[in-house]
């Protein structure tokens, strides 16, 4: 496989299933929209200890709207997107969602960061009908059970767990796995998953597993316990700077086997936050399928045009917020001129392996409560390693396989 990877770029930003015309005076009066602008909203960690992940990904967004906006906006409408800082403090979530929704009046909101943050106001916007379009969270409970106004598109834990799984056994071969995970739903989503996956195989099993506190600093009781029961490769679902902080203790430990990584660290940032020796045998799952190293990749100038820096390049998390923007803006123009809560949500639905710059096999389906499959977004993932410094893509896309 070649270092960088080539995206096959499905020519859509166009107006598809474009929505009915209404008469005058028929059109249907949406929250957020006027005659020349589309007001939504997102939440993300500007500040605070995941900041390295929120103030990427809203630029990213921000990167993205510009580029709309400077080629005249959705129908005529200029995306107007207001970040909100939550910290990556749930209850601030909840605060500054409610406030953008019944005070401001946002049409929707977009890219809001965090599992837990946006589990939080996920059954708000449901309940009060406001789309809430791409989630920077992996949650299960985001697409099971189908909420009808909630559109995740990352994969979940119950799909990363999975698939984390079968790479190591299948492709790699260990027979003794570790999990080392954080004690919070994503955590929990991702080991649940985990241990109905590893049923599909005989001759592998999950030997140890150890929860830590989200706020922890040391790991080595965790790492101590991976080494007593002689595992032959760690799979982790911790965030950054946990991350960090892990990889460096288990170098110090001796720690040699195979440990693979959440996609949530698949960028640069974790490389040179550790780096060296530290970094050897380290894996990360990852879904963004970008090249990096293309300077005349379309969305790489639109993002050195926002950004005013000739040739720079978003890491990871940018391209998370560009990719939830390309959604959202893809949705509003099968919506049309006349632009409503509800047909936004129809429009969303019409996505059948809808493929992006960025955005690829984006599917949802007509909501159904009973149909676990409609709010699902990705269902694949490829792994990368570390060659060189540089994240390496070094396996194919994986689907996801029913235990």
């Amino acid at each position: 496989m070649s270092k960088t990877l080539t995206i096959l770029m499905a020519v859509v930003l166009a107006m598809a299933l474009v929505a009915p015309v209404f008469g005058e005076g028929q059109r249907e009066e949406a929250p957020g929209v006027t005659d020349d602008e589309i007001f939504i909203g997102s939440t993300q960690a500007l500040s605070g200890p995941v900041a390295a992940i929120g103030r990427p990904m809203a630029e990213g967004m921000q990167a993205f709207f510009a580029h709309v906006n400077n080629q005249g906006g959705i129908h005529g409408r200029e995306v107007n997107l207001e970040v909100a800082d939550d910290q990556f403090d749930p209850s601030s979530t909840t605060t500054l969602t409610r406030r953008l929704v019944e005070r401001d009046g946002v049409f929707a909101m977009v890219g809001s960061l965090g599992s837990p943050n946006v589990l939080a106001v996920m059954d708000y916007l449901n309940d009060n009908e406001v789309p809430f379009v791409y989630q920077g969270g992996g949650a299960t409970e985001l697409a099971v059970p189908p909420k009808e106004y909630v559109f995740p598109f990352q994969p979940n834990y119950l799909l990363e767990g999975n698939i984390m799984v079968q790479y190591m056994v299948e492709e790699l071969g260990h027979e003794r796995l570790g999990v080392i995970y954080r004690d919070a739903d994503d955590g929990q989503n991702a080991y649940n998953s985990m241990m109905d996956t590893i049923e599909l195989y005989d001759d592998a099993e999950i030997v140890e597993a150890v929860s830590v506190e989200t706020d922890a600093t040391d790991f080595s009781t965790a790492i101590g316990r991976m080494g007593d029961a002689d595992v032959d490769a760690i799979m982790t679902v911790v965030f950054s700077p946990q991350t960090q902080q892990l990889l460096e203790q288990a170098h110090e430990f001796g720690v040699d086997e195979t440990i693979l990584l959440s996609y949530a660290n698949a960028d640069q940032t974790i490389i040179d936050g550790v780096g060296g020796e530290a970094m050897e045998n380290v894996k990360t799952t990852a879904w963004v399928l970008a090249d990096f190293d293309d300077p005349d990749f379309e969305p790489w100038q639109w993002y050195a045009d926002y950004v005013d820096e000739p040739g720079a390049v978003p890491n990871a998390y940018g391209v998370a917020g560009m990719v939830a923007a390309e959604i959202f803006t893809e949705a509003a123009e099968r919506a049309g001129r006349n632009l409503t809560r509800a047909g936004l949500v129809d429009a969303l639905e019409s996505m059948d392996g809808w493929d992006g710059y960025l955005a690829l096999d984006v599917t949802y389906g007509e909501f159904d409560p009973d149909d676990d499959t409609c709010r699902l977004g990705k269902q694949s993932m490829y792994v990368m390693e570390v060659q060189d410094d540089e994240w390496y893509p070094v396996s194919d896309w994986i689907e996801y396989r029913e235990p």
